[in-house]
């Protein structure tokens, strides 16, 4: 099967800018069995390739001269053969297992979190039993924290949506990778894209999603906004702490201030 994916990812300064760099995260890392027929990404000014700390692509533009919009566009093709099952990746971590349970960022968790893994933690020991495990606290995420837009933004933290219990996949995401850190399984944010034309999918086709560590099966994907593992429905972009270090896009300007506004469009839908 063969999916397509367009994207457009467009910023409006209120006051012009005299330079601009945008940090672009949008280069996919396949899974086993999927396989980029071509993919583009295409942006304004001086353009550099780049890999971040985990190994992941990074398209950085930089607009030297006054400007007061920037359009980041990507236009790309997959597909996968096989089952439908997991998403695995073949390739070496850059960064040992004990990086991935930092209480940090977006993703800290404290002792709130400890009604929501009640009983989990004896498990952990027990390497037989962390798939269940960890479906088991994917479900409990799914049903705490309600998905529901506008109700949240890149800087919510996991502590505010667990206590506000309303959220998008970012802030289900970062839930889970936090309940994950505290009961000891080393667990990453991912942003990606996810296809939503067969309509039984949540949230929309640039999501995120929790990864954790698995003795013997390496990192498993978790989608708690739409309770299920990540399958070849899934593309993965970036993984990170927490949202800060995996964002799609990302950018930083100089000039009067102001307000800046993002908007995005995306569809990833099945061609054939």
């Amino acid at each position: 099967m063969r999916v397509a994916v367009n994207h457009v990812t467009r910023f409006r300064f209120a006051e012009p800018a005299s330079h601009s760099i945008h940090d672009a995260r949008l280069v996919p890392r396949p899974a086993a069995g999927q396989r980029l027929v071509s993919w583009s990404v295409r942006g304004p000014g001086r353009r550099a390739e780049w890999r971040d700390g985990h190994g992941y692509s990074i398209t950085t533009f930089s607009v030297a001269q006054r400007h007061s919009h920037v359009e980041i566009a990507v236009e790309g093709i997959y597909e996968w053969v096989g089952d439908d099952s997991w998403l695995q990746y073949a390739e070496r971590e850059p960064l040992p297992a004990t990086f991935w349970l930092r209480n940090h960022g977006l993703a800290r968790h404290d002792a709130r979190f400890d009604p929501l893994i009640a009983g989990l933690a004896p498990r952990v020991a027990d390497s037989r039993d962390h798939v269940p495990l960890l479906h088991e606290l994917m479900r409990r995420v799914h049903e705490r924290i309600t998905y529901r837009v506008g109700v949240s933004d890149v800087k919510t933290d996991a502590l505010h949506a667990f206590d506000r219990g309303e959220g998008v996949c970012q802030d289900l995401a970062q839930v889970f990778v936090a309940c994950c850190r505290r009961l000891g399984v080393p667990a990453r944010y991912v942003s990606g894209y996810m296809r939503t034309d067969n309509g039984h999918k949540i949230g929309s086709p640039c999501p995120a999603w929790g990864e954790a560590l698995v003795p013997g099966l390496g990192w498993v994907g978790f989608d708690p906004a739409n309770n299920a593992s990540p399958t070849h429905d899934y593309l993965k972009l970036a993984v990170g702490l927490d949202y800060t270090e995996a964002a799609p896009v990302t950018g930083r300007r100089i000039g009067p201030g102001g307000d800046a506004e993002m908007t995005v469009e995306a569809m990833v839908r099945q061609i054939d």
